[in-house]
């Protein structure tokens, strides 16, 4: 006899509970994932547990298909065929890849292999098809503020000199008195700050009382200053444009009173009196000085030197050789996460050139870096992707008409924006890139619901 949902609710109860759960983890316990007793106890811990959970969820969809005669539907959504043109073009790319085996399982300090870049698109329509309410998007972004006050929180400690779970060889793991918190690196710390910065002031501006905007506040400025303590110059950047967008296109300015506004003012301007007197009298001691105005006195000074390595001179560098071997393979490129084997060449030159011996595995620039692994056709299919989405976000949150949702709607555009700003000096990685593409779809199911409902 058939298996009914009448005969057995607390079954369909189940599976639903295992999805929800799982696509929680993703989008906010993720981050939150390491493993002291490794080696590698930031990145491989994070995309082994995204591959076990995107498992979970489709398994959980499929017996639950079966068991209730379901057939699964998914939401048309605008990138329904730019993410097929996608996974076709990483897909193509690995069948003309110069190493196969790599472009399958992935760099073993990086994994971007296939299976990491088609699970980013399973992610995608994961979350623009499990979440069923509004009140599971309100409770998806809160516990992904929660999953980041806890990571900045942790890289204020860090800060401080106190790290619980450092690595057994601490001058490896930190040797720019820079923080990297369980995302690992300082500057994918940023990344991640970058992008999730800007929906502490959807929620504040949005809160209905004192409280709650004092938590949303507190959350954002102590994220702030871990995004300050990581030293990392492109994030900085990142973050600066997207709080100007935010600035001009915030529709919900007029709920700010003028009171908040003005003391937001003064606070700027007292934050950047002190942070300019500090520059001016700060002793530049190089990248290894442990005090902050020095540290970032180093860090303007080299973004400008275009001589030595370890600023600007390294980016133009390696990016006029990067451009030359995208245009040896410009079609399919080289295949998924082929980096270090492609790039051998160019660490030899930059060691002749700066005689400073680092290991190039990326070109710090995302778009070039994807143009590398995956060709301009994946390069394009990418930009494909992140274009259709931006535009539609555009003019949905110049369409929608209530004030919380059109809020939102701007906030996640400039962190967006943010993002891909800093992804201009910066590349994909297992520790935050899974957190942006979920972003995506959870923004893209929100258009679904009544907009008589609202969480914010």
């Amino acid at each position: 006899m058939s298996i009914t949902k009448k005969e057995n609710p607390q079954v369909l109860f189940f599976l639903n509970r295992v999805i929800w759960i799982s696509g929680i983890f993703i989008f906010a316990g993720l981050p939150l994932i390491i493993n002291p007793t490794a080696y590698d106890y930031w990145y491989q811990p994070k995309i082994d547990s995204l591959y076990a959970l995107i498992i979970i969820i489709f398994s959980a969809g499929l017996l639950r298909s079966l068991i209730f005669k379901k057939s699964f539907k998914f939401r048309k959504t605008c990138l329904l065929v730019p993410l097929g043109c996608y996974t076709l073009s990483v897909m193509a790319s690995t069948v003309f890849s110069v190493c196969p085996e790599m472009s399958i399982k992935g760099d073993i300090f990086r994994y971007e292999g296939i299976f990491t870049l088609l699970s980013y698109v399973a992610v995608v329509m994961i979350f623009s098809n499990i979440i069923s309410r509004e009140e599971e998007v309100d409770i998806m972004l809160k516990l992904l503020l929660f999953s980041t006050f806890l990571v900045s929180l942790y890289a204020i400690i860090q800060y401080a000199g106190f790290n619980p779970t450092e690595h057994f060889i601490p001058e490896f793991r930190q040797t720019e008195h820079r923080v990297g918190s369980t995302i690992g690196n300082p500057n994918f710390l940023g990344k991640f700050l970058v992008l999730v910065l800007p929906l502490y002031i959807a929620y504040f501006v949005c809160s209905d009382s004192n409280i709650k905007k004092f938590y949303f506040a507190a959350g954002f400025v102590l994220s702030f200053l871990a995004l300050i303590f990581t030293f990392t110059r492109s994030s900085w950047v990142g973050f600066g444009v997207s709080m100007v967008l935010l600035f001009f296109i915030m529709p919900g300015r007029k709920l700010v009173s003028s009171k908040v506004k003005k003391i937001f003012a003064v606070s700027v301007i007292l934050f950047c009196i002190v942070f300019c007197a500090g520059l001016y009298f700060a002793e530049d001691n190089g990248k290894n000085s442990p005090s902050f105005f020095p540290m970032v006195k180093y860090k303007i000074r080299s973004s400008f030197d275009f001589k030595k390595g370890m600023g600007a001179a390294t980016r133009l560098f390696v990016w006029e050789r990067v451009v030359s071997l995208i245009m040896e393979k410009p079609v399919f490129g080289y295949g998924p996460d082929t980096h270090v084997k492609v790039l051998r060449k160019v660490n030899r030159e930059y060691y002749q050139k700066f005689n400073d011996s680092v290991i190039i595995d990326r070109a710090h620039n995302n778009y070039l870096d994807i143009a590398i692994g995956c060709g301009l056709v994946g390069l394009g299919t990418y930009l494909f992707v992140i274009g259709v989405f931006m535009v539609w976000l555009w003019k949905t949150m110049k369409q929608e008409t209530e004030k919380p949702r059109k809020i939102l709607y701007g906030c996640i555009f400039s962190a967006f924006s943010g993002y891909l700003i800093n992804d201009l000096f910066l590349f994909s990685v297992v520790s935050v890139s899974p957190t942006f593409w979920s972003l995506i779809g959870l923004t893209l199911s929100v258009k679904h619901f009544n907009v008589r409902d609202h969480a914010l």
